[in-house]
């Protein structure tokens, strides 16, 4: 029973069914004498390439066991076909800005002779333009097929677009990034070169400071060394000689300031021995005079 219910699954008949489409291009079956592949080939024309791709995605997303993911595959395949045919649908409709004729037989001649001779869009593509051309309006309709377009596309590689517009974002901020940080290393290093700058200055000021004070110092030791050597020895004599005699007219003159002193001292002295005598005379004298008046 289970073997009748596995031959009988809508995925098993599908895949066969599928492997004898694809077989009918390479050996002859009963497509390919009932001419089917040409069929095809006149109605769908370029879709012909999206109608292989539509039908071996769907025959895969049956084997693929998350259901979301067999979901989005086959949305996506939907919407490859809705892409191809919106995509058509415009190079039609673009190429009818050069047609002069606006009558609905020349439009008919060139579509068809645009879309078969030019790029073969197929049958059923040329059939539901003219059809539908003549309905609406030329920009409300392109307006659509620019929609159905982009949405289209959004659908089907929205994963891919979403990883791109992530790719660039982080580019961008990668390089932002890189910008302020090469500015910031690059004031950094301004920085610490004026600092270095700066300190090699200080260092070289406090060098050349103590060089000059040293210089000095030496200058000066040979200053007095030069002055040493110029002084002969009979002048240095002369000098101690001289010295002496300084010396020796010094102590004369300060025994003399002494003697004088003494000598001032004495008559100090005496004048004072003088002063206290003159009195006692005048009072003998005054006691004479009394007694001879009494």
């Amino acid at each position: 029973m289970k073997k009748i219910k596995w031959l009988f699954s809508f995925k098993y008949i599908y895949i066969i069914s599928l492997i004898y489409f694809f077989l009918g291009y390479f050996y002859p079956n009963f497509l390919q004498i009932n001419n089917i592949y040409l069929y095809i080939k006149e109605y769908f024309g370029i879709y012909e390439k999206l109608l292989w791709i539509f039908l071996v995605g769907y025959g895969f997303s049956m084997f693929m066991k998350n259901p979301n993911k067999r979901v989005v595959l086959k949305t996506r395949l939907f919407f490859m076909i809705i892409l191809g045919i919106a995509t058509g649908y415009l190079y039609l409709l673009d190429s009818l800005k050069e047609q002069t004729e606006k009558t609905i037989d020349s439009i008919q001649q060139y579509v068809i002779q645009v879309g078969l001779l030019n790029i073969n869009l197929g049958y059923i593509e040329l059939y539901t333009f003219l059809k539908i051309f003549p309905n609406v309006k030329t920009n409300v309709f392109a307006g659509s097929l620019i929609f159905i377009i982009f949405l289209s596309v959004i659908v089907i590689c929205g994963k891919m677009i979403r990883k791109l517009i992530v790719s660039v974002i982080n580019f961008i901020k990668g390089e932002i990034f890189r910008v302020r940080e090469e500015r910031r290393l690059k004031e950094e290093q301004i920085r610490l070169e004026k600092q270095a700058k700066l300190e090699k200055d200080i260092y070289d000021e406090i060098c050349n400071i103590q060089k000059a004070y040293q210089e000095k110092d030496l200058l000066e030791m040979e200053a007095e060394e030069v002055d040493l050597e110029e002084i002969p020895e009979n002048d240095l004599i002369l000098q101690v000689n001289i010295s002496q005699e300084f010396e020796e007219k010094l102590e004369n003159i300060v025994v003399e300031n002494e003697e004088d002193e003494e000598d001032n001292i004495e008559r100090i002295d005496e004048d004072d021995d003088t002063s206290i005598q003159i009195p006692e005379k005048e009072r003998d004298i005054s006691t004479v005079g009394v007694s001879t008046a009494n």
